[in-house]
């Protein structure tokens, strides 16, 4: 599958995998200041130019190599509030856990204040969107209360998924199920439920 540039020429897709890989190696690796699109070049085999075509920014690359492999997801709908922000929040966890590495470059570069708005708005917008959705159906139907605050409740969940899998991975290790538990706890507790 192939790309177009801005001009209609097609980019070759195998050479966009291997950029994605290589930055994403190198943010890890060296982190976003000292990620040097000379060297991914050179290590490919490309011109600088193959990239800024794909890329117009150093920061435009770093945030499409994070969130290659990410996936927005479906939005949940099983009829239940709880259930539905539990999938929702576990659709987080599995992009967090995809993109984990032997280091920390990447979390490091996502915050970066150049590449977090474009993550933001690739991404971030629209997986927000999609809770406040689910919210918004959970109020239409008798679920949750119309006064409480919906981001509130989303930055929560995003916050904790963010905080337990990168500070507390392992301390300690906790299964699948342990942690769909604590979800589960936790958007009751957040959406005023107790069953």
């Amino acid at each position: 599958m192939t790309q177009d540039t801005p001009k209609g020429r097609p980019l070759d897709a195998e050479l966009t995998a291997r950029v994605l890989a290589a930055v994403r190696a190198d943010l890890d690796e060296f982190g976003f200041m000292n990620l040097r699109i000379e060297k991914i070049a050179a290590d490919l085999g490309c011109g600088k130019t193959a990239i800024y075509r794909r890329w117009p920014t150093k920061p435009a690359l770093a945030a499409a190599a994070i969130l290659d492999g990410f996936a927005l997801g479906e939005m949940p709908d099983t009829g239940d509030l709880v259930d539905d922000l539990v999938a929702h929040a576990w659709q987080n966890v599995d992009n967090v856990r995809g993109s984990r590495t032997h280091g920390n470059g990447l979390l490091l570069a996502m915050f970066d204040m150049d590449v977090m708005p474009l993550i933001s708005e690739a991404f971030m917008q629209k997986r927000h969107a999609m809770g406040r959705a689910i919210l918004a159906r959970g109020v239409d139907r008798g679920q949750l209360r119309s006064d409480l605050d919906h981001d509130v409740i989303l930055d929560t969940l995003a916050g904790f998924t963010l905080f337990t899998l990168t500070q507390r991975a392992d301390d300690p290790p906790r299964s699948d199920a342990e942690m769909l538990r604590t979800y589960r706890s936790l958007v009751r507790a957040l959406v005023g439920r107790t069953t």
